[in-house]
């Protein structure tokens, strides 16, 4: 991409993602790295902003996007995204489930309850008895 194009990607991917991140409280998404609405959402309209804005003149190796005359980019990279988080979402399961299977994907209530620094690294983080 070329010109102003980036600076609108970049610009339509900061509100859409911000957007998404406000989804979270919304439906209740266990997600602290906002991995959801950053890297996914802001993965996928990067992948399709692509097929819009794409061109040839920059990379002529590659292809024009939809404003320089090409519909099947954007079908192209549409297929690629689908393809891409089925792919992903195939392999995240297989994995997680290798993963619950040997050692466990949760911890315990009282573990979480306790913290996960002191219960699974025995570290405290802050010291909470008023001592420097």
């Amino acid at each position: 991409v070329s010109g102003l194009s980036p600076i609108i990607i970049g610009g339509l991917a900061g509100a859409v993602c911000y957007l998404a991140l406000g989804l979270k409280n919304k439906f209740g998404f266990d997600d602290s790295l906002d991995v959801i609405g950053v890297h996914l959402v802001g993965g996928i309209l990067g992948s399709l902003l692509l097929g819009v804005f794409a061109d040839a003149k920059v990379n002529p190796a590659g292809f024009d996007g939809l404003i320089n005359g090409n519909a099947e980019l954007i079908k192209d990279q549409l297929v690629a995204t689908v393809v891409t988080l089925v792919f992903s979402g195939v392999m995240s399961y297989i994995i997680a489930k290798g993963v619950d299977m040997t050692i466990g994907l949760r911890v315990t209530e009282d573990e979480e309850d306790t913290g996960l620094d002191l219960s699974q690294h025995s570290e405290t983080a802050y010291s909470m008895s008023g001592r420097l």
